[in-house]
């Protein structure tokens, strides 16, 4: 395949299809963007790595309608415990009670399952080229084009490709990279990379189980997930969807990688668990779990996102989430400089919003995984006597968001709300029943409690930014029944009449009453709409 100037230009390259690429694809492919993407590998990855993700990344992949075509390959996680030097629990973190998003707070997957979800998606988008078994070798960037060249792949042994010489030329507005940590494109950028410090050598061992019975016996035994805080050697486990699961061996000061490459090498360290006989071992595999933040996001018509942008360590369980937090903030705001509602300099708030919350997401991590590994034994019973007589704080909650878009009220005062992630509840509307998103659809949404009476500059807002309104009074015009009282809890304890909410779920701002929602929608009109194109007014009705 090859272009030349007659070729229609895309509106997004994206480079490389793990699921946080495919996340971003299938968002733009939905708000009818044309996207090509290229990717190295020319068949999806067979075996599992991301193992969990939250309350706030299942309801992004709701948006996209793949969770149901998962099935028993994604589990409710019910607790997390940590077990001391003795073996005996130190901390139990409780984990299925109800979170903001309106699901449980987190979730166990197998992510072949995942990734074959959003492929078929991405399949059924005809906005979308896939360009697998193809490496982009260089980017550059001329009068508002970028043009990307990949150059096809082939096998050249176990787990390695070479390039064969055969190229293509891809040409399209913005290039967004998701090739993962050793990013091309970030090199190719020329963007920095910032070292945080962590760095440790884990054996990672995912285990398959044709007989059910066996898993169901082990899950009893072993719970959803538990590290194991053992100065002799740290290690984990964790349920993998419903018939899978993983193990993590920290290698100690002086072993050598290569040391664990052999199967019966693995199984010894399993044996305490599980053998040969009743268990697939799927892969296993020496990583390096380090920290690291690219300096920025963005540079001119390239940015990144996933580990192209930031890598973690697994503590928290976050590396996929926080890539998957990027790809649903860069698809909103890409969607309005795409459609000219928005200036292009809205994508440099791709980093002023992620780039902090992911580097205090990776200290977090980091403190956990340096509390929970101590190799100095006297170091660890200490530890475990705080844990176990309360003397710990609990754990951090996820930071929220501290610039970018978010509510500026007047003068020196502050919006309560503004940067935190919104709740999600059940209403019912029209016949129709379930969590809000299901009901009034994606993307900016108004909530208010008793409706309001909007002027022609805040109907231009609503009509520009495709905001929903949701009126929580079923007995105004087209409100809605607030089945389990969640969002109108919300709006109570805060003590306001409405939030805006961003298309990524996060709160823009609140306003205290009714007569505060005109500065609301001005604030978020004077931050995102450029002026041009905008939609004559015209009265819109809460749906």
């Amino acid at each position: 395949m090859s272009f030349d100037e007659a070729t229609p230009l895309y509106d997004v390259i994206v480079v490389g299809y793990g699921p946080v690429g495919q996340v971003l694809t299938n968002l733009l492919a939905q708000d009818g963007h044309r996207v090509a993407v290229i990717e190295r590998w020319p068949e999806l990855y067979p075996r599992p790595r991301a193992a969990h993700f939250d309350h706030e990344i299942r309801r992004l992949l709701d948006r996209l309608g793949v969770v149901a075509e998962l099935g028993e390959d994604v589990v409710g996680m019910r607790s997390y415990e940590w077990r001391g030097a003795d073996g005996e629990l130190i901390l139990d973190l409780e984990a299925d009670m109800l979170a903001a998003s309106g699901y449980v707070f987190s979730h166990l997957f197998y992510q072949p399952a995942l990734e074959r979800a959003l492929h078929e998606r991405a399949l059924r988008a005809p906005s979308v080229d896939l360009l697998r078994g193809w490496e982009m070798v260089s980017v550059a960037e001329t009068d508002g084009i970028v043009t990307a060249i990949g150059e096809r792949t082939r096998p050249a042994g176990a787990g390695e490709l070479e390039l064969t010489g055969e190229r293509i030329e891809l040409r399209g507005r913005f290039v967004v990279g998701a090739d993962g940590a050793n990013s091309r494109l970030r090199t190719l950028s020329g963007i920095g990379e910032v070292d945080l410090g962590f760095s440790e050598h884990w054996l990672v061992v995912d285990v398959g189980f044709p007989d059910h019975d066996v898993a169901e016996r082990l899950w009893a035994q072993l719970g959803d997930s538990c590290q194991w805080c053992d100065p002799r050697r740290p290690h984990m486990s964790v349920q993998v969807g419903r018939y899978h699961r993983r193990w993590e061996f920290m290698l100690l000061p002086g072993e050598d990688p290569a040391e664990f490459a052999a199967d019966d090498v693995v199984w010894r360290m399993l044996e305490r668990w599980v053998g040969p006989a009743d268990a697939v071992l799927e892969r296993h595999v020496v990583y390096r779990f380090s920290s690291s933040l690219a300096e920025r996001m963005r540079v001119g018509r390239t940015l990144l996102i996933g580990d192209a942008a930031h890598v973690m360590p697994p503590f928290m369980g976050q590396g996929l989430c926080s890539g998957l937090r990027d790809a649903a903030n860069l698809a909103w705001k890409l969607d309005l400089v795409l459609r000219g509602i928005s200036d292009e300099a809205l994508l440099d708030t791709l980093t002023a919003e992620r780039y902090e919350q992911n580097r205090r997401t990776i200290e977090v991590s980091m403190r956990m995984g340096r509390v929970s590994c101590t190799l100095d034994p006297a170091a660890a019973r200490n530890r475990d006597e705080a844990f176990r007589t309360g003397r710990t704080p609990p754990p951090e909650p996820m930071p929220g968001l501290r610039g970018g878009i978010r509510r500026r009220p007047a003068g020196t005062g502050s919006d309560p709300l503004a940067g935190s992630l919104a709740v999600q509840g059940l209403v019912g509307r029209d016949g129709r029943r379930g969590l809000a998103d299901a009901v009034v659809g994606d993307g900016f949404c108004l909530i208010t409690r008793h409706g309001v009476d909007l002027a022609e500059d805040d109907l231009r807002t609503v009509n520009a930014l495709g905001i929903r309104l949701l009126c929580l009074d079923p007995a105004q015009p087209d409100g809605c029944t607030d089945l389990d009282g969640r969002l109108t809890g919300w709006l109570s304890e805060t003590g306001v009449e409405a939030v805006l909410v961003r298309p990524d779920f996060y709160v823009f701002g609140c306003a205290p009453t009714t007569a505060d929602v005109p500065a609301l929608l001005a604030d978020l009109r004077d931050q995102l709409l450029t002026g041009k194109n905008a939609p004559v007014a015209t009265r819109v009705e809460a749906r």
